[in-house]
């Protein structure tokens, strides 16, 4: 297993992520579909590293993906990753500029989570 650092967790996490688009959102629960082209580039990753970030990803309960539909279902602890969170990440396709403020955000809640460790 592939050992990350917080930063490369992020970093990933939001370089994967802008593949995919919010199909549906309740506080909680998030569906996000691939596009075709983003199915591509997906399909090339290893899925066991992939695995191992989302692990890391404080607030992340659980994920189920389905291959078939080209989704993910993340079902996540809003008192850790906010549902206002997943909607500025859900729209840094349109705002790419944002990123660096949501970066910011994700190592906040990483660090803050291994200091309850």
């Amino acid at each position: 297993m592939t050992e990350f650092n917080d930063e490369e967790i992020v970093d990933s996490f939001l370089d994967h992520i802008r593949y995919l688009a919010i199909a549906h959102h309740v506080n909680g629960r998030l569906r996000v579909k691939a596009s075709w082209s983003g199915a591509k580039q997906l399909a090339k990753l290893n899925e066991e590293e992939i695995e191992s970030l989302i692990a890391r990803i404080p607030g992340i309960l659980d994920y189920r993906v389905n291959k078939k539909a080209l989704s993910i279902v993340i079902n996540y602890d809003p008192e850790i990753l906010a549902f206002s969170l997943w909607e500025e990440i859900g729209a840094l396709g349109e705002y790419p500029l944002n990123r660096e403020e949501v970066r910011a955000k994700l190592l906040t809640i990483l660090m803050n989570s291994q200091k309850i460790i």
